[in-house]
């Protein structure tokens, strides 16, 4: 029911892997560009955010948020969050290890970090727009609420973003079919936004774009560190355990997902076919 959709991730995890070990630069470059694609979500979200009735703002930031995983999908760039079920299904079907693993997702995050830290400089640049103008209340508020949040909230509200985020991923990948594609990606994601659970990408542009500005008190560089940490460990958990790990399991259980050893040295020198 899910072979060929396990096949197809845990392939991918593993020509992520392969990039790693040989054009490191050019997945950093990747991931840097998904950083930036959610990052012009962001800017979109919060925008529209701050001219919206408040009976209805949570829906609204959630249906144009949509539209930074689409361009992800659609564009092509290495998202941390994606790799949370790539890499294990990799991992437990033979074709990467535990230590290809680790360094796509330490690359994916990072390359990330700096792309979203990027567009918020340029954006800053710019003038900031409605998040560091007429909007910057707002924005500043729900920053301030990100970074004070308990521990165990902020882990929960990542597991459950990421749950999504990769359920979204996953149902995609499922069609060949562009609309469909886009209708697939958009509930999973006005879900997760509207419902008010944390996605580390997002996130590092949002702290980057709240620092650079005249932020309150509330805001400072050690409180986004403590939000990336629990938020990242629960966008893990969630894309690891509560989609690549229960669709591995089903496909297990029907019989027809199959373990593939990882290649010998010569074999892992050729560069592996585009998925």
């Amino acid at each position: 029911m899910y072979a060929d959709t396990i096949t197809n991730f845990s392939v991918g995890g593993a020509e992520k892997a392969h990039a790693i070990r040989h054009d490191p630069l050019a997945f950093l470059i990747g991931a840097a560009m998904a950083g930036a694609y959610i990052g012009f979500g962001d800017i979109l979200m919060f925008t529209v955010a701050a001219h919206v009735h408040p009976a209805w703002i949570h829906l609204v930031m959630g249906i144009v948020f949509s539209s930074a995983l689409t361009i992800v999908v659609f564009a092509g760039s290495e998202l941390f969050t994606g790799t949370a079920m790539y890499m294990p299904l990799a991992v437990l079907s033979g074709r990467s290890r535990v230590t290809d693993m680790l360094s796509v997702w330490a690359a994916s995050w990072c390359g990330n970090l700096i792309g979203g830290v990027i567009l918020a400089g340029l954006f800053h640049l710019a003038g900031g727009g409605v998040l560091l103008g007429d909007g910057s209340t707002e924005f500043f508020s729900v920053v301030a609420s990100k970074m004070s949040a308990g521990p165990e909230q902020l882990f929960a509200r990542g597991l459950l973003c990421n749950w999504l985020v990769c359920l979204a991923i996953w149902m995609a990948a499922r069609t060949d079919n562009a609309p469909a594609k886009i209708m697939l990606i958009f509930w999973p994601i006005t879900i997760f936004v509207a419902a008010g659970y944390e996605h580390s990408v997002a996130n590092m542009f949002t702290f980057a774009m709240a620092l650079l500005g005249e932020h309150p008190s509330s805001i400072s560089l050690a409180g986004a560190a403590y939000n990336l940490v629990w938020v990242t460990l629960g966008n893990l958990v969630g894309g690891s355990v509560f989609m690549a790990g229960g669709y591995w399991l089903q496909g297990r259980n029907d019989g027809h997902v199959s373990f593939s050893p990882i290649p010998s040295k010569n074999e892992a020198s050729r560069k592996p076919s585009d998925s």
